[in-house]
This record gives structure tokens, C-alpha cells and sequence, in this order.
């Protein structure tokens, strides 16, 4: 009996231990924790800017006090914003300043903080990701500003890095402008060019039908081939008269057939001018006419198309204009004097006071396990 009770003193006293030892370790491990952030992390140095991405489009032809001022700086949301932060977020952007910046031999630099670095052997995806969760935008809310942060190990570069950014992001904004403008007015104005190339050519057609029938208009060559007519038929009138009046006055006059011969004359002219005018034949006047009417309605709907894409051209000018984004930069990017991570004193209170809490919680559960098998 005495040694089973020895037995099971001995088996309790063993889980005691355990505990104690458990305890040991996992106080170890914070203190672990708290001077690896104090004695082996790399300082870290984070140079901030911001900036606004905004247009310039009134409503209804109204423009503020400001908008007259400050022209570019109404904002249109934070939809503007993303386009700039999913270019600050590209893997064009970033693996262009891997390659200006030897980014990958920066960050892989501190031997000692493993937990920090990048690995000489990250693959591209992992890269990437490692410079995303230290060149960064995001946007806020609260002030309607895109802050741009960059996080290297050497404040220098860090303010390097953040100028080339913000250049770079600018320059992209102007691009994506051109780019916009360039598609929108990239059809009307081959329109516009289409509907010129066919003024010219209906004028060229025009010009082309005078210069072949010698005329300036058919209407013209009408009216006078008309008023030829008309007095080739009054001589005629007046000849038919006169001959009438000699062949009952001196019906043997020589006379009569000096007036019949110029009387067949008229006739043959007032046929032949008459001829000019109508017909079926493509040179007759009439035929001229009805291609030149046609002509010049052509023309005249040509004309008025070519007056509507312009001021088409014009008005999608103006809208891409006023729809273009602006960056402004409010804050320049600064040279940091300290470092902003590791945050010693706010990392090492976390520490101890999540790490004092979950072992309060781990050895009630235990201690409530053990309770019960016991």
C-alpha cells in the first residue's frame, strides 16, 4: 500500500513539472522574441508622400470660386485613386525598380534578421510580393489623399525610390490621358478626314464636268441657250412676216429667195440650239443639269457633314480635356532621420501583453484538462 501511494504521488507531481517547464520554455521564447526585435532586427526607414488624383469637370457650364483658382483639383472619388495605386502595385513598376535599384541585393543584405529579409533564391513571385508589402499606396478616406510609403533599410533610398515613383506614377497618369483622348477622338477624326476627302472630291467632279462642256453652271447655259432660241424664233417671226408681205406685193421678187434661204437658216439654228438644250444624249444642257443639281447636293451634304464632325471633334475635345486626371503632389517625399520599424517599445508591450494573456488562457485549459481526467 505504502509503495502504491509513493507510486501515485509521484505520477502526480509529474504533471506539476511538466508545466513548470512548459512555462520556462514559453517565457523563454517571449524574451527570445523581444530581443531578437531589440538586438537583431534591421532598422527600417519609411519615406512618405501624398497625393491627389482628380479632374477638372463642371456641371452644367458652372465653375466655382475654387475650380477658376485651382483648376484640376475637384475631386471625382476614390475610383481615380485605384488606377494610380494598381500602377504603384504592377510588377512593371516594381521589377523596373528592382532592376535601377539592385532591390534584390538590398533587401536580402542583413544576414542576421531572417525573419525581414528577402532570400538571395526568392523566386519572382515571391518578390514581388515582399516589395508590395513595402512600396505601397493606399488611399484615405478621411483626408481624400493616396499616400505613397517606401521601406528600405537606408533612408536615402527610400526618398530615391519614393521621387522615382511619384515621377513615374505622373507620368502614367499623363500617358493614360493621351491615350484616353487619343481613342475617343481617334474615330472623328477619321471621320473628319473621310468627309474632307469627299468635298474634294465632289468639287473635283464639278470643276472636272465645266472644264469638259466649257460652262460654269448648267442653269447659266440654259438661260442663254434659251434666250438664243427665243430670238432666233422672233428673227424667224419677223422673216416669215416680211416674206409674207413680198409675196403678196411682188410675188416674182427676187427678193423671196434671198428670205426663204435665211428662213431655212433660222430654222436649222433654232433646231440645233434647241437640240443643246434636251435630249438623251449625255451632253445635251438638260442632261448637265440634273448631274450638276446632283453634284451640288452632294456637295452640300458632304459640306454640312464635314461642318457636324467638326464641331462633333471640337465638343470631344473639350470633354476629354475636362475628364483628363491631374496628380498633385501635396507632400514631397522626405529624407526620415529615424527609423520607423522595428517599433521597440510598442513591439516588446504587444509581446509581453499578448504573450502574459494566451499563457494565463493555455494554463486554465490545462488545468481544467487535467482536472477532469484526474
Amino acid at each position: 500500500m505504502k509503495s502504491e501511494s509513493s507510486t501515485s504521488s509521484l505520477w502526480d507531481g509529474i504533471p506539476g513539472f511538466l508545466l513548470r517547464v512548459l512555462a520556462l520554455l514559453y517565457f523563454l521564447l517571449l524574451a527570445a522574441s523581444v530581443a531578437y526585435i531589440w538586438l537583431i532586427a534591421e532598422n527600417r526607414f519609411v519615406s512618405i508622400a501624398s497625393y491627389k488624383i482628380s479632374r477638372h469637370s463642371p456641371s452644367s457650364g458652372e465653375v466655382g470660386i475654387a475650380g477658376i483658382a485651382l483648376p484640376g483639383l475637384s475631386d471625382n472619388g476614390s475610383s481615380d485613386s485605384q488606377i494610380a495605386i494598381g500602377f504603384v502595385d504592377s510588377a512593371n513598376l516594381l521589377l523596373d525598380l528592382e532592376k535601377r535599384y539592385h532591390l534584390w541585393d538590398h533587401y536580402s543584405a542583413p544576414t542576421k534578421d531572417y525573419l525581414f529579409r528577402l532570400e538571395k533564391d526568392a523566386s519572382v513571385e515571391d518578390r514581388l510580393e515582399y516589395y508590395r508589402g513595402l512600396i505601397f499606396s493606399r488611399y484615405d478616406k478621411e483626408t481624400g489623399l493616396t499616400m505613397l510609403e517606401v521601406n528600405t533599410f537606408d533612408p536615402e533610398l527610400s526618398q530615391r525610390i519614393a521621387v522615382d515613383v511619384l515621377k513615374q506614377t505622373e507620368e502614367f497618369i499623363n500617358a493614360l490621358n493621351q491615350k484616353v483622348a487619343d481613342q475617343q477622338l481617334g474615330f472623328i477624326r477619321s471621320e473628319m478626314d473621310r468627309s474632307e476627302r469627299n468635298v474634294s472630291s465632289i468639287i473635283s467632279e464639278m470643276i472636272a464636268l465645266q472644264n469638259d462642256h466649257n460652262i460654269v453652271t448648267p442653269d447659266q447655259a440654259i438661260r442663254a441657250g434659251l434666250e438664243t432660241v427665243q430670238a432666233l424664233r422672233m428673227s424667224k417671226l419677223r422673216l416669215e412676216t416680211q416674206i409674207a408681205a413680198t409675196e403678196v406685193n411682188s410675188p416674182s421678187s427676187p427678193v423671196l429667195e434671198t428670205l426663204r434661204s435665211e428662213l431655212r437658216t433660222l430654222d436649222k439654228q433654232i433646231a440645233e440650239e434647241s437640240a443643246q438644250l434636251s435630249g438623251a444624249d449625255k451632253d445635251r444642257l438638260n442632261q448637265l443639269q440634273a448631274e450638276y443639281k446632283e453634284l451640288e447636293m452632294k456637295l452640300d451634304f458632304a459640306t454640312h457633314l464635314r461642318t457636324s464632325t467638326a464641331a462633333l471633334l471640337e465638343k470631344t475635345r473639350m470633354d476629354a480635356a475636362a475628364q483628363s486626371r491631374f496628380l498633385s503632389i501635396l507632400q514631397s517625399p522626405y529624407l526620415p532621420e529615424e527609423a520607423s520599424f522595428p517599433r521597440h517599445i510598442y513591439a516588446t508591450c504587444t509581446i509581453l501583453a499578448l504573450g502574459i494573456l494566451l499563457f494565463f488562457v493555455l494554463r486554465i485549459l490545462i488545468l481544467s484538462v487535467y482536472e477532469r481526467v484526474s
